[in-house]
């Protein structure tokens, strides 16, 4: 059954479509969030392996030494490639999670042949994005926060409705320019029930800390290996309800943006 909204709801409404969207899609779509965990590991993979052997860190430099990792040309390398297959998986997570939604047939193969054709601009969208925001930031805060949440849709747009990168920004921006507090209070609740979980599982990392007596390279090895079992359950359990959060109100915005549309015709064909 199609979960996709046929009117503009509220901001209750939009979060428990996308819980819904979360609960009926999260049994399709957990193939694409557990390849999105496997191609986010390399770079914690690659600083366990490769992180220099010091029994007791001397200094704070051995001791950051440790903990980042040896900064070399691939370690950069594989970030930057295990960044580009995130991007390209997450492409594909939104595509199915979508059809899920709208009840439409879509493989996982299919949503990753879809995702790779559409990458190419979407790198060039992200860059322009973080780009826009880091500015708007760095010349005087607000502009880069208000750019920060009326840019965030470009995936979707770019995506679902096959612009191009500079066109999924604009469109972006024209999306949610007039429902940018409405649409920030529905991340922001989104974000705070994420952090709940984060909270809860870092006080039980906190507590159980003292009972395992490791050296000091121990712990940075175990912290290393937690942050893959954390990513692991992040990517599979949290990040298709992000994804459905984003969807649900994309629809939503959808929907506002068409009806504002039709509204302003039927009023130009009434003054005419």
């Amino acid at each position: 059954m199609a979960i996709q909204p046929s009117q503009p709801q509220g901001i209750g409404g939009v979060l428990d479509t996308a819980f819904q969207l979360y609960k009926s899609s999260l049994a399709v779509v957990w193939p694409i969030s557990l390849l999105l965990a496997i191609v986010g590991a390399p770079p914690t993979l690659y600083s366990i392996f490769s992180r220099p052997e010091v029994a007791q860190p001397a200094s704070v430099d051995e001791l950051l030494n440790m903990v980042l990792g040896p900064s070399d040309p691939m370690a950069t390398a594989i970030a930057w490639i295990s960044g580009l297959l995130s991007l390209w998986v997450m492409s594909a997570l939104y595509l199915k999670q979508r059809a899920a939604g709208m009840d439409a047939e879509m493989s996982v193969g299919a949503a990753l042949k879809v995702a790779a054709r559409r990458l190419g601009p979407m790198v060039l969208a992200t860059f322009l994005a973080l780009l826009a925001v880091v500015i708007g930031i760095a010349l005087l805060l607000v502009p880069g926060l208000i750019l920060l949440v009326t840019l965030m849709m470009y995936m979707l747009l770019l995506l679902f409705e096959d612009k191009s990168a500079v066109e999924s920004l604009t469109a972006s921006h024209n999306l949610v320019w007039g429902n940018w507090w409405r649409s920030s209070a529905i991340l922001t609740v989104a974000l705070i029930l994420v952090l709940v979980i984060f909270a809860a599982i870092g006080f039980v990392a906190v507590i159980a800390a003292p009972f395992a007596d490791l050296a000091v390279g121990d712990i940075v090895v175990a912290a290393m290996i937690g942050e893959l079992v954390f990513n692991l359950a992040f990517n599979v359990l949290l990040m298709p309800f992000f994804t459905a959060v984003m969807i649900a109100l994309y629809w939503d915005l959808k929907l506002r943006k068409e009806g504002g549309d039709l509204a302003a015709r039927v009023n130009a064909l009434n003054a005419a």
